[in-house]
């Protein structure tokens, strides 16, 4: 098992207060450092980040639905690219990062399940994430694309990313 922590506003800060939250981060028990892209905010340091936390012995993913923001993370020496799909899968190849697949579109397993193949047919050792919804959207549907995802694929590597469970969810404590 790895535990992957996100900087989900990465693209905002600074090269500094990027690698002391990745630190904190993996002291608190992280393994990888995901990079979070925010839709139409350039991240022109993106590069910077990625081989400052490596230079600091941190791995790294990024995480982005910018095609461009993939391919400078992964050429810059990125792990893990989240979140590619059956249509991106080429970004992997091409930077040597291991990808993360997602269904397109959203909930679509039989997607999902082309772009494993997809991978395997290209020698891509690829990590699945059938996406987990918050409860209030289709939580309980999205847990048995996890099941089903386990049934048909026994030794696929699955990642279940809960931030969607935990930052969109109201809970009367922590």
């Amino acid at each position: 098992m790895r535990m992957f922590a996100e900087i989900v506003d990465a693209s905002a800060l600074p090269i500094e207060t990027i690698l002391a939250r990745a630190r904190a981060m993996c002291a608190a028990g992280a393994d990888v450092i995901d990079l979070g892209c925010l839709p139409d905010t350039p991240f022109p340091h993106l590069e910077e980040a990625v081989q400052e936390l490596k230079a600091n012995g941190i791995r790294v993913s990024v995480d982005s639905a910018d095609r461009q923001e993939l391919l400078r993370g992964g050429r810059a020496g990125a792990s893990f690219l989240l979140s590619l799909t059956e249509r991106t899968l080429d970004v992997a190849a091409e930077t040597g990062a291991q990808p993360v697949l997602i269904p397109e579109p959203h909930g679509d397993l039989p997607s999902l399940l082309r772009a494993a193949e997809a991978a395997n047919r290209r020698g891509i050792v690829a990590m699945l994430d059938p996406v987990l919804d918050p409860i209030h959207f289709g939580f309980m549907e999205s847990l048995t694309r996890y099941a089903e995802l386990r049934r048909r694929l026994p030794d696929a590597e699955i990642l279940m990313g809960t931030g969607n469970l935990t930052e969109l969810t109201d809970a009367d404590s922590a």
